[in-house]
């Protein structure tokens, strides 16, 4: 972009052309307009009401750098710095997974489970940016939320997110693997785990494998490595009656079904129809303690 007499539509233009050697053009524009908007720090609105505005060099240097970074298939969220879900706005890095649409999902299935529970004990295994817990937080006050995740990168940009939208107070955030550190019984558990399995973690999108954390990814030979060993902690930590949901890839269920008892199982679909979250239903109730601990044991 040449920035001694830049307007903001001839940098769209030349921004959307850099973007779609990548992508479709629609997805280009809007990308596009939404890396100026970030680099005026107003909105895509202000954007498009002001095509004929000149940029400074600078505001072009930063916008034409950030277009040259998306090009190269750095995610989009990581270069706005956040990322939406469900209604609310998240700060995101490279020290985080993207919060995705898919694990709305989760979230929705988890509000409709909480809500039939007074005072719900929540805990959200992994929780990344802290999507789960914090919109769990927002929607349920009388929740007692608990956040893990054993990487204090993850924990410290969920932290943020909480305080930025209120509900730090309500959050009580623990670094640990998985279960490990969590001393209340919880009546509802939600987790978004790495279920990626090792082999194809070489063949997703660069913009996935090159920048978004593979801890949060790799899931382990078949990708059930970290599943399994969540598995193994559920009984000890579950109140009576509590209930679990955890996101898997829609490739995965015949392979969960060899892991949990088929009668305590209900499967739910995205947005799309792929199976995305498995619910196993009163734990304690079914003796789950010694299925699990068998099956961990046997994998040893």
């Amino acid at each position: 972009m040449n920035a001694s007499c830049v307007t903001l539509q001839s940098a769209l233009l030349d921004a959307t052309r850099a973007l779609g050697a990548t992508m479709p053009y629609h997805d280009a524009r809007l990308q596009a307009e939404l890396l100026l908007a970030h680099a005026l720090d107003t909105t895509r609105a202000y954007v498009l009401a002001h095509l004929d505005d000149p940029l400074t060099p600078a505001v072009a240097a930063r916008y034409a750098a950030n277009v040259a970074r998306r090009a190269k298939h750095e995610p989009l969220a990581y270069l706005l710095g956040h990322q939406e879900f469900y209604g609310l706005d998240f700060v995101v890095d490279r020290r985080v997974l993207i919060p995705r649409a898919e694990t709305e999902t989760l979230a929705q299935l988890a509000l409709e489970r909480a809500r039939e529970k007074s005072s719900p004990v929540i805990v959200d295994v992994g929780t990344g940016a802290g999507a789960l817990a914090i919109t769990l937080a927002h929607h349920l006050p009388a929740a007692r939320v608990i956040a893990t995740d054993l990487s204090c990168d993850a924990l410290a940009v969920a932290r943020l997110n909480a305080q930025r939208l209120g509900v730090d107070a309500r959050i009580e955030f623990i670094e640990s693997d998985l279960l490990a550190r969590v001393t209340a019984p919880f009546d509802l558990l939600v987790a978004n785990l790495p279920y990626i399995p090792r082999a194809r973690l070489d063949q997703l999108p660069r913009e996935i494998r090159a920048f978004e954390p593979r801890g949060a990814l790799d899931g382990g030979e078949d990708g059930l490595e970290v599943f399994r060993r969540l598995l193994a902690q559920l009984p000890a930590h579950a109140a009576r009656g509590a209930v679990a949901l955890l996101e898997i890839s829609e490739e995965q269920r015949s392979a969960v079904l060899h892991l949990v008892p088929k009668a305590r199982v209900t499967w739910h679909q995205d947005l799309e129809g792929l199976d995305r979250v498995v619910e196993i239903a009163d734990i304690r109730r079914y003796a789950m303690k010694n299925y699990f601990a068998s099956l961990w044991g046997s994998r040893q």
